[in-house]
C-alpha cells in the first residue's frame, strides 16, 4: 500500500459545525425513519434548529425495546452489558452464571420500562457507535435541550458519547446543568504524534505487514458498486455474527450512500485474490478520527492478519491527517498494545422533562449504575 493511501480525506470540512452539517445524511432516510440506515433501528429522525445550528434528533419508535444499542437503553445498558460479562468468562462459568444473568436483567428492565427508558430521544445521534460532537454545541446545550423537549414531550433525553478527554467543554456544560452521567463504555484514546508509539514492538509489525503487498488497500476511488455486497458482508461478519445483533446494522442503502458520496464515511476496503476481505468506514470531526465500521471475512488465513492490517491502516490515516485516533471500545489488549489509553464514557440523560413518577423510576436505575458501572466497565470493558 502507498504510504500516502490514507494520508488525505476524500473531502475536507473545514465550518466550525461541521459534524452537525455533515449529520443532515440522516435526512435522507426513507419516510424519516432511521430503519432505512440502520436495520435494526426503530427511530424517527427530526432536526433540530438552534442560532442557525442543524441537530439531529432521533425519536425512539414503538418496537424500539429491540433496538441496537446505538439509539436503545434496553440493549445499551442490560442486553449488551450482559453480553460481555458473559462473552468474558470461560465456557463452564458462562453457562453457570447466564441464569443469575436474568433476574439481573430483569429488574432493570422494569426499571427502565417504568421510566419510559425505552421510548427516549436522542440528541445529535448520528447511529454510530462513536459520535464525534462539535465543540461548539457546548454554547448552545441549553438551547439544544430547550428545543429537543418541543418534539420529545415528556421522553427521556439522552445523548450519548460523553467523554471529558474528548470534549471537555461539551461534558462539563451538561454536567454542571443538571445532566446524569450514566456510565457507558470503556473508550481507547491514542495520539498518533507521539513518535514513541511507532518504535512499540506491535505497531511496528503491524505497519510491516500493512505493507507487505501480499493484500491490496483500496481507496474509495477504487471501490465499485459490485463490491458493496462483500463490503457489508464483512462487516456483518464481525459485528452482527461474531460479536452482537445489538450492534448498529447497517443496511444496503447505508453503503451505497458512504460509496457513492464518502459520506457519512469514507470506505476503503481489502482485496485478497480478487475478492473484498476487508472494509474500513473512516469518520473525521474536529481534530479527531474513529472507526464505526470495520470488518473482515471469516474464511481468509489467519496468517493474514487482516484485522490488524486494519488497524494499522487507521492508526496510519490518523497519523497522516494530524488527528488524534479514538479507537472506540472493546478489544481492549489488543489497542493498548498499539497505544490506546483507556478513558470512560457516558451517556447523558436529561429527565427533567418527565412525568414525577417516570423521573423516580430512572433515578431508581441510575443510582445503582452510577456506582457499580464503572468497576465492571474498568473489568470487562
Amino acid at each position: 500500500m502507498s504510504t500516502n493511501a490514507l494520508a488525505e480525506p476524500t473531502h475536507i470540512r473545514t465550518n466550525p459545525c461541521e459534524a452537525v452539517a455533515a449529520s443532515t445524511w440522516l435526512d435522507a432516510a426513507a419516510q424519516g425513519q432511521a430503519t432505512h440506515w440502520v436495520a435494526n433501528v426503530d427511530a424517527q429522525v427530526k432536526r433540530l434548529s438552534v442560532a442557525g445550528v442543524s441537530v439531529p434528533l432521533l425519536l425512539d419508535g414503538p418496537t424500539a425495546r429491540s433496538n441496537s444499542y446505538v439509539c436503545g437503553a434496553q440493549a445499551a445498558w442490560c442486553d449488551y452489558a450482559l453480553e460481555e460479562a458473559l462473552r468474558a468468562l470461560s465456557g463452564p462459568k458462562r453457562r453457570a452464571a447466564r441464569p443469575m444473568g436474568l433476574p439481573l436483567r430483569a429488574s432493570a428492565g422494569a426499571l427502565m420500562a417504568a421510566a419510559g427508558m425505552h421510548r427516549a430521544a436522542w440528541i445529535d445521534n448520528a447511529l454510530f457507535s462513536t459520535q464525534l460532537h462539535d465543540p461548539h454545541l457546548s454554547a448552545l446545550a441549553g438551547a439544544v435541550s430547550n428545543e429537543a423537549s418541543l418534539f420529545a414531550g415528556e421522553r427521556l433525553l439522552l445523548w450519548r458519547n460523553q467523554c471529558v478527554e474528548v470534549d471537555p467543554a461539551l461534558f462539563k456544560t451538561l454536567q454542571n446543568s443538571g445532566w446524569v452521567m450514566l456510565p457507558a463504555r470503556r473508550i481507547y484514546l491514542c495520539d498518533p504524534s507521539d513518535s514513541g508509539l511507532w518504535k512499540r514492538n506491535h505497531v511496528r509489525k503491524d505497519q510491516r505487514l500493512l505493507d507487505d503487498g501480499a493484500v491490496q488497500w483500496l481507496r474509495p476511488s477504487e471501490l465499485r458498486d459490485t463490491d458493496l455486497a462483500e463490503l457489508r458482508a464483512c462487516f456483518r461478519t464481525l459485528f452482527i455474527d461474531k460479536h452482537s445483533a445489538l450492534n448498529p446494522d447497517f443496511t444496503p442503502a447505508f453503503f451505497e450512500r458512504c460509496l457513492k458520496k464518502s459520506d457519512p464515511l469514507e470506505l476503503h476496503g481489502l482485496r485478497w485474490k480478487g475478492r473484498i476481505v476487508g472494509v474500513l468506514g473512516l469518520y473525521a470531526r474536529h481534530g479527531w478520527l474513529t472507526t464505526p465500521l470495520i470488518g473482515y471475512a471469516s474464511d481468509v488465513p489467519a496468517e493474514l492478519g487482516v484485522y490488524r492490517r486494519l488497524m494499522a491502516g487507521l492508526l496510519r490515516a490518523a497519523r497522516d491527517r494530524g488527528l488524534r485516533l479514538h479507537y472506540s471500545s472493546g478489544a481492549g489488549e489488543f489497542k493498548r498494545n498499539r497505544g490506546g489509553e483507556p478513558f470512560l464514557e457516558y451517556t447523558a440523560a436529561n429527565p427533567h422533562f418527565m412525568p414525577a413518577a417516570r423521573r423516580a423510576a430512572f433515578e431508581l436505575f441510575a443510582r445503582p449504575l452510577r456506582q457499580l458501572a464503572p468497576q465492571i466497565l474498568e473489568r470487562y470493558g
